[in-house]
């Protein structure tokens, strides 16, 4: 072992210290820089994945904070294929998913990236009453794209506990092309126990948008 490895305490001491200080919101930026530059050219999966944790660090300044991200977001790219296998395993880990499925729509392309918000959401609960956020936001990503998979695996969420869930579900259904989210709707605006009127008039106004009759 060298003398200054020592110092460090080895190979993983060093990776541990790096680690620490790419997500340390105390960190002056040029250290984080730095850290995220030694984790890349470590190149382990470990290094790679300590990487990701920059991602869930906010700073106060949005510039420098993109600046950063995008820094560490470029760094991940480069490692190709390794870093969309951190990328998944940071998204399937943490809720901060969205830079992650970033980096795996920028490695593989747009279809893997909506295999990875599907596989994310298959994951999640109907029955959590408890942290709703991630379950909203993989919705909300998915009503950005458009995918035949994503109708069958939002249907499940209309009948959520959480009406912002329930919301997002119709959203992302009634984004997809083609009648196919038709009958799953128009079950959720027959459901005699859903109790919201902002539900209700949001599957209405789809209806009456996409020209799909309303049976009684």
């Amino acid at each position: 072992m060298a003398f200054f490895d020592f110092l460090l305490g080895g190979p993983a001491g060093q990776l541990k210290r790096h680690a620490r200080r790419v997500a340390n919101r105390d960190a002056q930026a040029e250290d984080r820089e730095a850290s995220a530059h030694w984790l890349a050219q470590n190149g382990s999966e470990e290094a790679l994945f300590a990487m990701c944790a920059r991602f869930a660090l906010q700073l106060e300044h949005g510039l420098k904070d993109r600046k950063e991200k995008d820094i560490v977001f470029d760094l991940l790219v480069e490692h190709g294929p390794r870093g969309a296998v951190v990328a998944r395993r940071w998204a399937a880990e943490n809720p901060n998913f969205h830079h992650a499925v970033r980096l795996v729509e920028r490695i593989e392309g747009p279809e893997a990236a909506v295999g990875l918000l599907l596989d994310l959401l298959a994951a999640e609960q109907v029955e959590q009453e408890f942290k709703p956020e991630k379950k909203r936001n993989l919705l909300i990503s998915l009503a950005e794209r458009r995918s035949e998979r994503v109708v069958e695996a939002a249907q499940r969420f209309l009948v959520d506990f959480d009406e912002g869930v329930r919301h997002a579900a119709i959203e992302a259904m009634a984004a997809q092309p083609g009648d196919a989210a038709a009958p799953y709707l128009a079950k959720a605006l027959a459901n005699p126990t859903e109790e919201s009127t902002r539900i209700r008039g949001r599957l209405v106004e789809i209806f009456q948008q996409r020209k799909w009759p309303i049976r009684s």
